[in-house]
């Protein structure tokens, strides 16, 4: 009974999150009432970018539902911590105009998404990407995308060296 009230609890800060305007939207198309997350990337996401961000791999994007899954407290505290605009003010620094799609046809996002995290593309690559997370949790290692990307601690592992 405690256990599910812990997680009633949990649910109800993730939603309240959802809930915030710069989390709206899908942080990679203009779909309205994202229902996904990427756990290491700490951002909310459609569907339909849900699935492409599976594609990438655990290595780079760790998917979960905001509704189906459960979720721990040091995830729920990324989250709350993170959030979509926090993240592309890191991932979509240098974003020329017109990079970031204005429609959900998933073969233009997926090419978006896979420059955005595959390839760092608008990142500003002198700094570090966004570390809010103390590494306290066990549940999993830190993201690191491919191609020498940039430590993001999760709150959700032990650092990476």
């Amino acid at each position: 009974m405690a256990a599910e009230r812990a997680h009633e609890a949990l649910m109800k800060r993730l939603n309240a999150c959802l809930k915030r305007p710069e989390n709206i939207l899908c942080v990679d198309c203009p779909m309205r009432l994202p229902r996904w997350a990427s756990l290491n990337l700490g951002v909310f996401m459609c569907t339909n970018c849900s699935g492409i961000h599976r594609g990438l791999g655990v290595h780079i994007s760790r998917v979960r539902s905001t509704q189906l899954d459960k979720w721990t407290e040091d995830q729920v505290a990324f989250m709350e911590k993170m959030g979509n605009e926090r993240a592309n003010a890191y991932w979509e620094k240098n974003i020329p105009p017109g990079a970031k799609p204005k429609t959900s046809d998933l073969p233009t996002v997926e090419r978006f998404i896979r420059a955005k995290y595959e390839r760092r593309a608008y990142t500003d690559r002198t700094i570090d990407g966004p570390t809010p997370g103390d590494g306290s949790s066990a549940d999993a290692a830190p993201a690191r995308a491919v191609n020498d990307a940039p430590r993001i601690d999760v709150g959700m592992g032990a650092r990476a060296p």
